[in-house]
């Protein structure tokens, strides 16, 4: 008898399999889920926000933890739990060690790896790192691709895997955003605010530093906005951010992590987002708001593409003159979104329950 295992560990990955959960079980179908623990305290706090509870936790993280020896656990937990369940397939979603390591798990035990969110590339191995290089090993692990896009597609088709295997599906996120947002009745607007989160690795030290005097400057230069600085829990972002804006104007606001509704009810809100966030780059079109990319290229070009992102990277002169570009403009866009339109859970299980 078939019986799934949901993987996750992460608050972004949450997100993207709730979806295929609420369509698991209204399906009847045999599974279990596991949370690694590789977002610990955080994702406790999304899972109580939708009432949900794992079966498994596994509480991998540890601060003192290198990628390595996080990588090493989560393999030897996930195939202690394999022992006791006997799963036959794992789904997992993105680009995390949490996928990665799912992943080396179902080739050595040979069992069906089904990735979700497969295909998105940037042209460099360490960029985003290690997440760039998660999902190319572990495209070699799956059965079967779920791609948000045909650019994805053609990315696994560019390296050698057969079209038969990969299905462009959209991205669950969607599915996740349809669904908050009819929940919670949230209006789109446009309001003088502006959103920035910044968090990458990439940016972490000089190019931060860059970010930083840009939304000083903009700050300055515009009063009558609020900027919303969405603060990451990562240390050493945190002490950054902190002190670049020791004395700050007061139209800069700092604020601490929001819950998933919380974030899409701000979002919904402002007139334009300054983030390095994957995430948000798939959401925004759906909220119909322009993105300043602060990267110097995206594993998701349609963003780009349908107009509703720009790539700036960490150059102060191009996220400013941008942001101008932008904020003048008041009406509210219109984007088609290329990450689909809400039924990628519903296409993912079709084929999955499809599957000979």
């Amino acid at each position: 008898m078939k019986k799934i295992a949901i993987i996750y560990g992460t608050r972004p990955e949450f997100l993207k399999v709730l979806p295929i959960i609420f369509e698991a079980k209204k399906r009847n179908l045999n599974f279990i889920t596991i949370n690694t623990g590789q977002h610990s305290n955080l994702l406790n706090e999304l899972e109580n926000l939708f009432d949900f509870k794992p079966d498994y936790n596994l509480k991998v993280q540890d601060v003192k933890s290198s990628n390595s020896e996080l990588l090493s656990n989560i393999i030897l937990r996930i195939n202690d739990i394999l022992k006791k369940e006997n799963f036959t397939q794992i789904i997992s979603q993105g680009d995390t060690l949490t996928v990665y390591g799912a992943s080396i798990v179902s080739f050595l035990e040979k069992i069906p790896f089904y990735h979700i969110e497969a295909g998105l590339r940037t042209s460099n191995i360490n960029e985003p790192f290690p997440e760039e290089y998660n999902r190319r090993a572990t495209t070699l692990a799956t059965k079967l691709h779920f791609t948000p896009t045909l650019n994805s597609k053609n990315n696994l088709i560019n390296e050698g895997i057969l079209e038969k295997n990969i299905f462009i599906t959209g991205n669950t996120i969607i599915d996740m955003l349809h669904y908050v947002l009819k929940k919670e009745k949230i209006k789109i607007e446009k309001k003088n605010y502006v959103l920035i989160t910044a968090h990458r690795r990439e940016n972490i030290g000089e190019n931060l530093e860059k970010i930083g005097c840009a939304i000083k400057e903009l700050a300055s230069e515009n009063p009558n906005i609020i900027f919303y600085w969405l603060m990451h829990p990562n240390p050493n972002v945190r002490l950054q951010v902190k002190n670049l804006f020791e004395n700050s104007t007061q139209n800069i606001k700092f604020l601490e992590p929001l819950n998933y509704i919380e974030n899409v009810k701000l979002m919904s809100k402002v007139n334009l987002i300054i983030t390095d966030s994957g995430g948000i780059q798939e959401e925004a079109p759906s909220l119909n708001k322009k993105v300043i990319i602060l990267r110097e290229e995206t594993e998701r070009p349609e963003v780009v593409e349908c107009n509703c992102g720009v790539l700036v990277g960490s150059d102060i002169n191009k996220i400013k003159k941008n942001f101008y570009k932008e904020i003048k403009d008041e009406n509210i866009n219109l984007f088609s979104n290329p990450f689909g339109n809400g039924d990628s859970a519903i296409k993912i299980l079709d084929i999955i329950e499809n599957e000979n």
